[in-house]
């Protein structure tokens, strides 16, 4: 029981700190604040998945740039358990496959790398070009497989993505609409 503890408060400590967080179905939203002497700014996020799973998230800076002419990269993370390598490898490719049609689909390259604990990372870098045409379709969608090469590695939900992407957005000051396709 202590090691069960354990394990939770050092995960808890390790977990970013998150001012306020919400739930919408399987995506949730929060944001963090960070204070500097000349700024004060904040992080927000949107992601489903975790706990073992990759995590198909977006995040964004209420001091960056904004729609319509930038918008935030969807990108799926993962990491992968001591001594093992992650499935998405540099060099790579991963492709998003929606469920509405499976003829269409978004590919993303995959940056890989060992983090300073040992561990494998990885996460996929979508073009420019391709950030708005993921989150219409992420929109549009109930659910997104993810694939790297012949292997699907995740399928996640996109039940409350659209709501999780608003929060996000408006908390950090940015138009929450997507334009139509």
């Amino acid at each position: 029981m202590r090691l069960i503890l354990g394990a939770c408060l050092a995960a808890l400590a390790a977990s970013p700190a998150w001012a306020d967080y919400w739930n919408y179905k399987d995506w949730h939203a929060a944001t963090e604040p960070h204070e500097t002497e000349q700024d004060s700014y904040l992080t927000c996020r949107a992601w489903t998945g975790g706990d073992g799973d990759p995590i198909l998230a977006l995040e964004v800076f209420s001091g960056d740039g904004g729609p319509p002419d930038f918008y935030p990269m969807a990108k799926v993370q993962e990491y992968a358990p001591r001594h093992y390598p992650t499935l998405m490898q540099r060099g790579g490719a991963v492709d998003f496959i929606f469920d509405f049609d499976r003829s269409f689909s978004v590919s993303a390259g995959i940056n890989s790398w060992i983090n300073e604990e040992g561990l494998a990372e990885a996460e996929s870098a979508l073009q420019l070009q391709d950030h708005l045409l993921m989150l219409q379709a992420m929109k549009q969608g109930s659910w997104v497989e993810i694939w790297a090469g012949n292997d699907m590695f995740y399928e996640a939900s996109l039940s409350g993505f659209t709501a999780a992407y608003g929060r996000m957005m408006d908390e950090c000051g940015f138009n929450l609409s997507l334009p139509a396709e």
